[in-house]
């Protein structure tokens, strides 16, 4: 099958840009019929299209409504059908497209003629509710195969796609969550796209669950062959990779593991690939009896069957929301979620799309299908239903048809059914407002009918349980502003959006917000509670005063930093991972200029009030006026990290730069892929500093080499690794709250530059739970994914990806499993063993960013490429650290020769000898 791709479509549109004028021209001098409808679907005859013409035909007889073809298989089969059809690419399609007043479409105006569009009322029905970015909202869906993937090109696609979006008279969906998506893709004002239910979908919900499943059967016997009486039928549809191969395709053994398991069911798995994805899966149908393809060239549209398939397995398809309409479970399998949700954008976090229960493997999504079967409520799927369905009576249709007639300006007829109103209960916020006492928010409501146990908001790194008081059908919930975590005293909230959700048995997201909520401010952040995605946020931001946000602001005082001429102060402006933390090298830093120079003023820039900064020090919001002061005024700036465009070097300033790793991975002029603009801005970063931090001799060289860098480099060891010496690994711990005499393995993989999630090669909880019963298994995600995903939960697994510094979790910690992290070099330092997981090496090493040395010839402990080489790697990391003994000793020499516990207090007497402070 050939493969669609967005930027392929787009230079398509680009090169006919011509024949689109002549079209537009055309449609002036052509008057328009309302007596003559157009109707087209990208799939064929199917989808929402279809039942919308037979309602057209059966409630206004006097219309002529022509179904458009895009060839003539789909002509026959709309003729077979008992529709009058045309193909749309020729002369009768273009003149039925140019005279008809309504143009019904399901997938684009090329499924009408395209060239003819302008003038009519078009009604844009959709292949289902995005999950996926679409349009405007996806950077994918703004590129051309011809032209570099750059702004210019972005904004010129942008502006193409909303001159298209202002042709669509009506674009129906299912719910509000569906709304708001659509019209910030399509750039439509909001009261063009109307909650009405989709009436694809209303086959799912009309007769009764039996008929439906009867009628289901019937269909999918008359495309697939007879079914098994009573056998349980597997639906895969994946949805397509915009051009990618599907990674889920099955191996020679995956193939062999389905057909086994469903021998052991007594299922028939059916597999339908997206219309224009990709994926070979004809071998698993050639081997096995019990697998059977479903492709569109058997089965045009794929939900009328969905009410006989008892478990669908896919990944990011909206087939998920039309199934969770029906009787039966949802397996969610999505080997690539991180990449791409990078790739491709998502509206929801694809954890919540899930439930949190997505499968990496086959062998995982065997064993949710087994449980499926076995228990065939299936929650979260009737949550998706609950959530994204507004109206569920299977009179979509016929509102469709009546918004139609609306928009122009025709009569309803008096056989067109008047549907039944069912509202849906959901909660309602009536009033919001801030504890004057406490830093809290109070939010009053209704509930409707609905009796929650619970309420929280839920953020990406947080959650906060909220006090919930019913009254009546009435409530009260205070949510308080603070929170406290790993021990700290009660911090403000980390900047972000936390979404309300009741509970009641599981969680319920649909909430209405009836209240106007103004913004709260106050000294430690702001605060808004607003409607977003067909629920309530409590959106929190740092506490800038109104002339330090926005970018008008931050260009003013950037202006101020730069012209002035600050007082030098006997000050350090400490920066750690962008603000996100008070951490790393620097973290260590301050604790020695605060016992060896206490009259030295120190100072954290932070993203937020969040950030707990070490005692004494004061924490400056980035982006305040304060923050752009101590930048300009201390003597002393000390980063583990690039500075970023905002620094202006001084006479009385130095900069120290800690780095924060040593190198495995290739850096800056040294990565194979870097461009030129790229490595300018490496030049420009290195000429900043004044003199550079290395743990070791190795590091020291590649700096030198990487960053072309000529200045001092101090080689004295990592100050964070200070900790491993000195620290009391009990009381860390304790903070953590793991028992004194548990097996601690914690797992910190780097960072990859393809996604923004941390890599999900193996399902953690469940590899927890696998452990021996002693082990807790710590997850730490590296600094550049603490923004992104949510905290993982299971049985002997504990998340610690926002603990402020990973030198406390290596001091607590008996194992250590990694893959190309830096934290490898630190931790040799502890003398405890390793274990590597690599499932990507090779991807990683020769194509993602390339290493310095041979990871596989020199690691100092076992490196494992799957689940169960991990596993067995965790449970005997002891027994066999005797094998690496001369490969680890050979690296603590190498790499931790300076770790001695020693290395701030040396760092900061070398600081204050030559009067940088002090």
């Amino acid at each position: 099958m050939a493969r669609f791709t967005f930027s392929a479509g787009n230079a398509r549109k680009l090169v006919r840009l011509p024949l689109y004028g002549l079209g537009a021209v055309t449609t002036f001098l052509v008057p328009r019929s309302s007596r003559r409808w157009v109707v087209g679907s990208g799939i064929g005859v199917g989808e929402g299209a279809l039942p919308l013409v037979r309602a057209v035909r059966e409630h206004l007889p006097e219309v002529r409504v022509v179904w458009l073809a895009g060839d003539e298989r789909e002509l026959a089969e709309a003729r077979a059908a008992g529709l009058e059809a045309a193909v749309k690419t020729s002369a009768s399609g273009f003149r039925h497209t140019l005279r008809s007043k309504v143009l019904i479409v399901t997938h684009g105006f090329g499924d009408v003629n395209r060239y003819a569009v302008r003038g009519g009322f078009v009604v844009q029905l959709w292949h289902g509710i995005p999950l996926k970015r679409l349009h405007l909202d996806s950077p994918a869906a703004l590129r051309v195969s011809f032209l570099p993937d750059h702004p210019l090109v972005r904004r010129l696609i942008a502006r193409a796609y909303r001159t298209a979006g202002r042709q669509i008279s009506l674009f129906p969906v299912a719910s509000e969550p569906a709304a708001r998506r659509i019209a910030t893709a399509f750039g439509l004002p909001p009261e063009r796209v109307r909650v009405t239910g989709d009436p694809r979908d209303d086959v799912l919900l009309r007769d009764t669950p039996a008929v439906r499943r009867e009628r289901a059967r019937d269909a999918l016997a008359s495309a697939v062959g007879e079914l098994p009486d009573g056998a349980p039928v597997l639906l895969y549809a994946p949805t397509w990779r915009d051009g990618a191969p599907d990674p889920a395709v099955p191996t020679e053994a995956e193939w062999e593991a389905i057909g086994s398991a469903l021998d052991e069911l007594d299922a028939v798995l059916l597999v339908r690939s997206h219309p224009l994805g990709a994926g070979d899966y004809a071998v698993g149908a050639d081997r096995f009896a019990r697998i059977r393809m479903l492709g569109s060239d058997l089965l045009r549209d794929v939900t009328p069957v969905l009410p006989a398939v008892d478990v669908l397995i896919t990944d990011y398809s909206s087939i998920a929301f039309d199934h969770a309409l029906t009787d039966g479970s949802i397996v969610f399998f999505a080997p690539d979620a991180a990449q791409y949700a990078t790739r491709r954008g998502l509206y929801r976090p694809y954890r919540e799309f899930s439930g949190g229960h997505h499968h990496r493997d086959w062998a995982g999504t065997l064993d949710a299908v087994r449980a499926a079967l076995s228990a065939p409520e299936d929650r979260h799927a009737r949550r998706l239903a609950d959530e994204h369905h507004d109206v569920r009576d299977g009179f979509a249709t016929e509102r469709v048809l009546a918004a139609i007639l609306h928009g122009i300006s025709e009569k309803l007829p008096a056989t067109l059914p008047t549907p039944p109103e069912h509202p849906t209960a959901r909660p309602e916020i009536t009033a919001v407002e801030k504890r004057s006492d406490v830093p809290a928010l109070v939010l009053h409501g209704r509930l409707n009918g609905r009796r929650p146990r619970t309420a929280a908001a839920r953020g990406p790194r947080a959650r906060v349980d909220g006090h919930l008081e019913v009254l009546d059908d009435g409530f009260r919930l205070e949510i308080p502003l603070r929170l406290s975590r790993w021990g700290s005293a009660p911090l403000p909230l980390p900047r972000g959006d936390y979404r309300l959700e009741f509970d009641d048995g599981e969680p319920l997201h649909r909430i209405r917000l009836l209240a106007a909520a103004p913004e709260l401010h106050d000294e430690a952040s702001r605060v808004e509670v607003v409607a977003d995605d067909g629920g309530v946020v409590i959106r929190v931001a740092p506490p800038l005063a109104d002339d330090e946000r926005g970018r008008d602001a931050q260009r003013a005082l950037e202006r101020s930093y730069r012209r002035g001429r600050p007082t030098p102060r006997d000050a350090v402006f400490f920066e750690s991972f962008y603000g996100q933390s008070a951490s790393d090298n620097p973290r260590a830093i301050d604790a020695a200029i605060a016992q060896l120079s206490p009259g030295t003023r120190r100072y954290w820039s932070v993203v937020d009030l969040s950030v707990e900064v070490p005692d004494g020090a004061t924490p400056i919001l980035e982006g305040s006026r304060e923050w752009w002061r101590v930048r300009g005024e201390a003597r002393l700036l000390v980063v583990n990290d690039w500075l970023r465009k905002r620094y202006r070097p001084r006479a009385h300033q130095r900069v120290l730069q800690t780095w924060h790793g040593t190198m495995l991975k290739k850096l800056a002029l040294d990565r194979p892929t870097s461009h030129w603009r790229q490595r300018i801005a490496v030049l420009r970063e290195r000429a900043r500093w004044d003199v550079l931090l290395a743990q070791n001799a190795y590091s020291e060289r590649i700096f030198r080499r990487a960053y072309a860098f000529t200045g001092p480099i101090w080689c004295e060891g990592y100050p964070r690794n200070d900790v491993l010496a000195t620290g009391d690994r009990a009381a860390v711990r304790r903070r953590l709250g793991v028992d004194a005499d548990a097996r601690v393995v914690l797992y910190a993989p780097t960072w990859r530059d393809d996604r923004t999630e941390m890599v999900d090669y193996v399902d953690l909880a469940r590899f927890a739970a696998e452990l021996d019963d002693d082990t807790v298994l710590l997850v730490r995600g590296h600094s550049r994914t603490l923004r992104y995903g949510r905290d993982l939960q299971g049985a002997r697994l504990l998340d610690v990806t926002t603990y402020p510094d990973v030198a406390d979790l290596l001091l607590a910690t008996d194992v250590l499993v990694t893959d190309y992290s830096s934290v490898m070099f630190d931790w040799v330092a502890t003398g405890r063993p390793i274990v590597f997981f690599t499932p990507d090496l090779a991807h990683y090493s020769e194509e993602l960013r390339g290493f310095y040395f041979d990871l596989l010839a020199e690691a100092p402990g076992a490196l494992t490429r799957t689940r169960a080489e991990l596993l067995e790697g965790i449970r005997n990391a002891e027994a066999v650290a005797g094998e690496y003994a001369q490969r680890y000793a050979v690296w603590r020499e190498r790499f931790t020769p300076h770790d001695d516990g020693g290395a701030a207090e040396r760092i900061v007497r070398r600081l204050l000898a030559d009067g940088t402070i002090g």
